[in-house]
């Protein structure tokens, strides 16, 4: 079985979360043990050289014993690899293919979670698995964490992996987990390839704006509604968006990227700090660059009355706030407040929050640990391929490992155009074979180097 067969097999082992169930819950908690099992069948070379440890059916450790271990004679600190198996769940009458069936297509493998992320964790394993077979011992320690509940926010795998790195008195030089891809056409002027390596993560955090009236007949409606409260708070958070300012990250990104776009464009993404308003005038129409300026908001979700006739107790408001760093969650649950300014719009975080994650500014600076080994990664598969300092603007499990290490890094070496990376979390996900190949000699280039 090659990597095709062997990624086809896991991309089939249906590792979403079924609507409604709980913690403990044999259909859901299955799969995730398969996938887990899956690994230790298929890779078995690797499985005999690492040290195994499964936490629960959401957290599965590896270490891969280096030449210092030892002795610890270099002091040098291990590297710390994240991936996870969960996946988000599919709407299969909206497919042209089983959302789980893995069909192989025209030199595409189609399927819930080939980009987000089995492909970069298969392509992982293979590279290990080809290291091992050739005999090949990492210099320090190298470890593995793979989480089952990233998708539901990280807390049942990344959190408690971290937690028990903690224990175990593991501190990581630099560790590296999903993120941006090599683009293709994502950025105007920009004729080649290019690589986005997120440095930089944005927090998260919803709010339940809610509006309470006493409830009855929708035929004796009060002069004031509690829709139309809500709804005027809405307007008033659509008029007042977050304020702009450029993260050193971002700053970074703009100059490296300055140099490549030819003319007036250029000169503008070189001059940003200086540039102000007209900078962001100028880049705010590309939807990659929008989201890196600001904390943005997205009202995602409205709730009312059960019938049509029917004068609800409450009205419900639920807004998604991307933090740009360094603003806290507390920063930005005060500016809403104050955006909204009326006593009768109840505001309350939902479900958990989680802080912006920085970049060191040594890291901004392409400095530090982890760069010359990944751009030397990057150049032995994409030769001559830029590569951009890059401000994460969605979540990962990295954010769980933030207190661990000094240097996270947000990549996954996957090359896309813009249809192709639409397909994360849509319909008709896939990932082409020259893509799993490409992961797999980045993979391997990279931890030969370790």
């Amino acid at each position: 079985m090659g990597l095709t067969e062997r990624f086809r097999e896991a991309v089939t082992i249906k590792t979403d979360w079924p609507a409604g169930a709980a913690t403990g819950d044999e259909e859901a908690e299955g799969p995730l043990i398969r996938f887990q099992e899956f690994l230790a069948r298929e890779y078995p070379l690797f499985h005999k050289a690492a040290e195994r440890q499964v936490l629960d059916p959401y957290a599965v450790v590896y270490r891969w014993p280096g030449q210092q271990s030892a002795d610890q004679r270099s002091g040098k600190k291990p590297v710390l690899f994240l991936a996870h198996y969960d996946v988000v769940p599919a709407e299969a009458g909206r497919w042209t293919t089983g959302p789980f069936d893995a069909e192989l297509r025209d030199g595409y493998v189609y399927g819930r979670g080939t980009l987000d992320m089995k492909g970069s964790l298969i392509a992982l394993m293979e590279a290990a698995e080809l290291l091992c077979g050739r005999g090949f011992r990492p210099r320090e320690d190298i470890w593995f964490a793979f989480g089952g509940d990233e998708e539901r926010s990280g807390v049942l795998g990344a959190l408690r992996m971290a937690a028990w790195f903690e224990e175990q008195g593991v501190r990581f030089a630099w560790l590296l987990d999903e993120g941006p891809v090599i683009g293709e056409g994502h950025i105007e002027g920009l004729k080649s390839p290019a690589a986005f390596f997120g440095i930089e993560e944005k927090g998260f955090l919803s709010l339940d704006l809610t509006v309470k009236q006493h409830p009855g007949h929708a035929s004796r409606p009060p002069d004031v509604q509690a829709a139309a409260v809500l709804a005027k708070a809405l307007i008033r958070l659509s008029k007042r968006p977050f304020p702009r300012r450029l993260t050193p990250t971002v700053e970074s990104f703009f100059t490296h990227l300055a140099p490549f776009i030819p003319g007036f464009r250029g000169w503008i993404l070189r001059h940003s700090r200086l540039l102000g308003p007209l900078f962001f005038r100028a880049v705010k129409k590309n939807p990659l660059f929008a989201a890196m300026f600001k904390t943005t908001l997205a009202m995602t979700q409205l709730e009312g009355s059960a019938a049509d006739n029917v004068l609800p107790s409450e009205v419900k408001a639920v807004v998604n706030l991307r933090l740009l760093p360094p603003r806290t969650r507390e920063e930005a649950v005060a500016f809403v407040r104050e955006t909204i300014n009326d006593k009768r719009v109840e505001i309350a975080v939902h479900g958990l929050g989680t802080e912006a994650v920085s970049a060191n500014p040594e890291q901004a600076r392409f400095g530090g640990s982890g760069w010359a080994d990944l751009t030397a990664a990057l150049e032995s598969t994409e030769s001559g391929c830029p590569v951009f300092p890059f401000l994460m603007t969605a979540t990962t499990d990295s954010r769980h490992y933030k207190d661990l290490t000094e240097a996270i890094f947000r990549f996954s070496p996957l090359r896309l155009n813009p249809r192709e990376l639409a397909a994360i979390h849509g319909h008709d996900e896939r990932v082409s074979l020259e893509n799993l190949d490409r992961a797999a000699r980045f993979y391997g280039a990279l931890l030969s180097r370790l």
